[in-house]
């Protein structure tokens, strides 16, 4: 197999910095006035799309178990009614609202039980539609069975009862860790759904309330629903920081970064594009923690960690392997793309001492070194980087057929 063994040249880092999308300073001075925000985190409590993929992950299996736990809630005690329905409600109401109910709660069951299957945000957002949108739906088919049936005081009592029904679901919100735009997606449609028979007048639909209070009342559980979900969030995103992050670098750790190396490798085979891994160390890094200590070598590793991290596009990921080793990981990179990348991105740094700081890498890329698992791909970018650290240092070490 042949090697290239180039001189990895000193260049400035890449003058364009991925940065947080602008946003209205009304939205982010709301946020802040509930939160303690960090500089650049109102992005990532508005828009998913922000978040780590290892991240979307943690959190799409912790709204999944929620979801569980609620649509198991839901269909253990949706038929329990069917009895108190059955004492109030004529026949002409009871009947249809008992096979609401018996269908409600079967679909509940389907739910709790595909929570099982699912692991991807993706699913998640399929599961909470699905978790919403069955008591919306037996919201309206109840006030349509209702409606017009000539009912007892006691029974107009016990039918203004299924009015709460859309402050249950807006107030579900508040369980799960959301986004502001996934909140805004989730509840304008539980807020438009409730307002149909609020609008319409049902007598039965708190007849002491205007349409008006209704609706304001509803918004304003809707409202303390989504801040305790973003606040959730926050709460979310700082325990997998405190778990996944690598607390000197502010890079991945090895172990969340395993994980992330691990799920990409899959995505890349089964939808068949290119992942390449680049394996770097900085070179005579011992010689820093002799001539600057160690606080001098931990700042040098930060320094260049976060000067990676600005340089590299925002689909790539830098995570810190372990001591002065760092991996890159850069999907849709063919080999070649990841050398030129790398090549012309290297960040400028010195050490303590004043001379440059030089980097030994090397890299490899499932498809063009045609690997079938994640391990043996880090183990010959691995490879590579030693035989880059023998041959000279300072050099990148890339795929025969790159």
């Amino acid at each position: 197999m042949n090697k290239k063994n180039d001189p990895a040249p000193q260049t400035t880092p890449s003058e364009t910095e991925p940065g947080d999308d602008t946003r209205t300073a009304g939205s982010a001075g709301l946020l802040r006035s509930f939160f303690p925000l960090h500089p650049g985190e109102f992005a990532e409590l508005w828009d998913a799309g922000r978040h780590p993929m290892v991240f979307d992950r943690h959190r799409a299996r912790f709204i999944l178990s929620r979801a569980q736990l609620m649509a198991t809630l839901f269909g253990v005690l949706t038929p329990l009614w069917i009895p108190l329905d059955m004492l109030v409600f004529p026949r002409a109401a009871w009947q249809p609202l008992a096979l609401g109910r018996i269908i409600a709660s079967a679909a509940f069951a389907l739910l709790a039980l595909s929570c099982r299957r699912a692991a991807t945000l993706k699913q998640a957002y399929m599961v909470l539609a699905a978790l919403f949108f069955i008591p919306a739906v037996f919201f309206l088919f109840s006030h349509s069975v209702l409606w017009g049936v000539s009912l007892s005081r006691l029974g107009a009592t016990m039918a203004s009862g299924y009015a709460f029904l859309p402050f249950v679901m807006v107030a579900g919100l508040s369980i799960f860790p959301l986004t502001v735009l996934e909140l805004i997606v989730l509840a304008l449609p539980l807020l438009a759904i409730a307002g149909i028979p609020v609008l319409e007048r049902h007598a039965f639909m708190m007849p002491t309330f205007n349409a008006v209070a209704v609706l304001w009342l509803l918004a304003l559980v809707a409202a303390v629903g989504s801040l305790s979900a973003v606040s959730q969030l926050q709460l979310l995103r700082t325990m997998f920081a405190s778990s996944v992050i690598d607390p000197l670098t502010g890079v991945l750790n090895r172990k969340s970064g395993i994980e992330l190396i691990a799920l990409q490798f899959a995505l890349a085979r089964r939808h068949g594009y290119p992942l390449a891994v680049a394996f770097m160390d900085l070179d005579d890094f011992k010689q820093v923690n002799d001539s600057g200590g160690h606080d001098g070598g931990d700042r040098l590793l930060e320094q260049t960690a976060q000067a990676w991290r600005r340089a590299l596009r925002q689909s790539d990921t830098i995570l810190r392997w372990g001591g002065e080793e760092f991996i890159l990981l850069l999907p849709y990179t063919d080999c070649a793309q990841a050398e030129r990348l790398v090549r012309s991105h290297l960040p400028a740094l010195k050490r303590p001492d004043g001379t440059p700081l030089t980097y030994s890498i090397g890299i490899a890329e499932w498809s063009s070194d045609t690997l079938a698992h994640w391990q043996p791909l880090v183990a010959l970018a691995d490879q590579r980087m030693y035989q880059a650290k023998t041959t000279g240092k300072a050099r990148i070490v890339a795929c025969a057929h790159g």
